[in-house]
C-alpha cells in the first residue's frame, strides 16, 4: 500500500475510534434528533467502511 493510501486509512480508523456515540447518543432528548444522529451514524459508518475498503487494497496509481 502506498504512503497516502496507508494515512487515509490510518486517519479514518483513527477518527471512528474517537467518537464517543454513546455519549452523544445519551444527551439527546427529542425522539427526531435520535433519528437523525442514527442517520448520521449510519453515514459516517458507510463511508468509513467504504474508506477502510478501498484503501486496504494496493491502489497502484497513489
Amino acid at each position: 500500500m502506498s504512503g497516502a493510501g496507508k494515512k487515509v486509512m490510518d486517519v479514518a480508523f483513527k477518527a471512528s475510534k474517537n467518537i464517543d456515540w454513546d455519549g452523544m447518543a445519551k444527551l439527546i432528548v427529542s425522539e427526531e434528533a435520535h433519528k437523525e444522529f442514527s442517520t448520521l451514524r449510519r453515514a459516517f459508518d458507510e463511508v468509513n467502511s467504504t474508506v477502510q475498503t478501498k484503501f486496504s487494497q494496493d491502489m497502484g496509481f497513489l
